[in-house]
């Protein structure tokens, strides 16, 4: 090789050491041996996703090569991994878990040929790529009730129970592509259920991501909010009867309009676990879609009275039967409590329902509401109508506001500003919700139950909430008829 091509190589060589080094001091170094440059824009990317995972290549710089004797130069040294693992318990975040795999880099003149391999510094030189990260953790609730009835309501019998103990796994991952995962065991009510479990791929521009496996069916906003997230102990009344609950199935969607809207759609199937709440019809396939929308939008999480959005949403859902057997029921907004609004086995092979939600938050104060229409068709019969609305309010007393996840289209974990013992009592609400389901028609008589429910929650810190509900509800046009107060609270903690 000519001397112009050697010069300009290791001229070449000189810049991209020098480029590298300059890079490495400016950042701060990790301890006194290591030092990290990031190949991306963002050292700390926020994102979520196996995106995330793809901005966290970073070369890194071993400074202090090891000690090589007389007696090793002829010897091979030992072989470095190149696949680590590092586990961390960070208290309230769980166990995390993270997957390297380090690449190393050669000094660019020992790839030209135009030096022999050495064991200077540059040969520590490697980029590492996370393959893999997540989280281990658990979730417990724990409710005490007693009630009080009139009529000939029966069944509510007072006490305690375990209404969620979940143990969960969930992260992103690179392997042929890249994806998230999470899978979910519960145990409940008396007995263990796979609660959830998915895979989520990109699908593309268009299409945003994939979601196979068994989830929340995308209709209902108090369905779509996680149940650590919502204003009282249970979803109200009508979209236990009429929403689907979580079921096995697929479903594409994203964000558009930066962020200010949301689309999904996914068919659907029956789940392998038991059904907490939801549709209670078993053997069916469907086609569940969601619109939302954001005309306002202007968080501001440094000054949660600044907050305001404003959230709208359409959905609907096709289920066809395969057995001709829909069935719609409810509990009055207690676990504890039996189903009284039923519509039992009805004789029929499709249903057609839609939502419409809408929710609103200025500050320390929200308001919230759904309505669902079901259209079911009887076989021979004749169609019936089923429907459900309920609207309600809530209001933060220590200035806390609602937090919105926009990608989502739901209502996120609440962070109080002054968690207990850290300079304050934590956050406190105060919640209203006023329900009405009629699962009456034609020949069939399912009930109608009108449900006035009030609470507090007190949020300890972000893990830990106590919650108290109080209920006055009725129950006529079906079987049973008369009145029920209710009493129950909740001591829920996850990490």
């Amino acid at each position: 090789m000519s001397t112009f091509c050697q010069h300009r190589a290791r001229g070449f060589a000189g810049l991209w050491l020098a480029t590298l080094l300059v890079s490495t001091l400016v950042l701060r170094a990790a301890d006194s041996t290591n030092l990290t440059v990031h190949a991306t824009d963002d050292p700390h990317p926020t994102g979520e996703g196996p995106a995330r995972l793809e901005q966290s290549t970073r070369v890194v710089l071993n400074t202090n090569a090891p000690v090589v004797t007389a007696a090793e130069t002829n010897a091979l040294g030992p072989a470095q991994k190149s696949f680590t693992w590092k586990v961390a318990w960070e208290g309230w975040n769980g166990l995390q878990i993270e997957a390297v795999q380090r690449t190393p880099l050669t000094d660019p003149m020992e790839s030209l040929g135009l030096q022999p391999k050495s064991t200077g510094p540059l040969s520590y030189l490697h980029l590492e790529q996370v393959k893999l990260s997540g989280k281990f953790g658990a979730r417990i609730d724990v409710d005490g009730a007693a009630f009080a009835t009139t009529g000939d309501l029966t069944g509510f019998d007072p006490g305690i129970q375990l209404r969620r103990l979940r143990v969960f796994a969930g992260g992103d991952c690179i392997l042929v592509l890249p994806l998230s995962y999470y899978i979910e065991l519960g145990y409940g009510a008396g007995k263990f259920s796979l609660n959830q479990s998915t895979l989520t791929f990109p699908a593309g521009k268009y299409l945003g991501t994939l979601q196979v496996g068994q989830f929340q069916a995308p209709m209902g906003l108090e369905n779509i909010t996680s149940s650590r997230d919502i204003a009282f102990m249970e979803p109200a009344a009508p979209i236990q009867a009429i929403a689907p609950g979580i079921e096995a199935g697929a479903q594409i969607g994203k964000p558009i309009f930066d962020q200010r809207a949301t689309w999904a759609l996914g068919l659907f199937a029956p789940g392998a676990g038991a059904i907490e709440y939801g549709n209670a019809s078993q053997n069916f396939g469907s086609l569940v879609s969601r619109l939302t929308w954001l005309p306002d939008y202007h968080p501001d999480p440094d000054h949660p009275a600044d907050n305001h959005l404003l959230h709208l949403g359409l959905s609907a859902n096709l289920l066809y039967s395969a057995n001709s057997s829909v069935r719609y029921q409810s509990r009055p907004e207690s676990y504890i409590a039996p189903n009284i609004i039923d519509t039992g086995e009805l004789n029929a092979n499709r249903a057609v329902t839609f939502g419409l939600e809408a929710a609103w938050v200025n500050g320390p104060f929200s308001v919230q509401g759904e309505f669902l229409r079901s259209d079911v068709g009887q076989n021979d019969v004749g169609d019936l109508a089923f429907y459900g609305l309920y609207a309600q309010a809530s209001w933060y007393l220590t200035g806390e506001s609602r937090p919105y996840d926009p990608e989502s289209g739901s209502f996120n974990r609440l962070i109080p500003r002054h968690s207990l013992g850290h300079g304050g009592l934590g956050a406190f609400e105060l919640t209203c919700r006023l329900s009405h389901t009629d699962l009456t028609d034609g020949n069939v008589q399912g009930g109608r139950l009108t449900m006035l429910m009030a609470g507090v929650n007190w949020y300890l810190q972000p893990h830990i909430r106590w919650m108290f509900n109080y209920g006055n509800g009725h129950v006529s046009g079906g079987p049973n008829v008369g009145d029920i107060f209710i009493f129950q609270t909740r001591i829920g903690v996850d990490f």
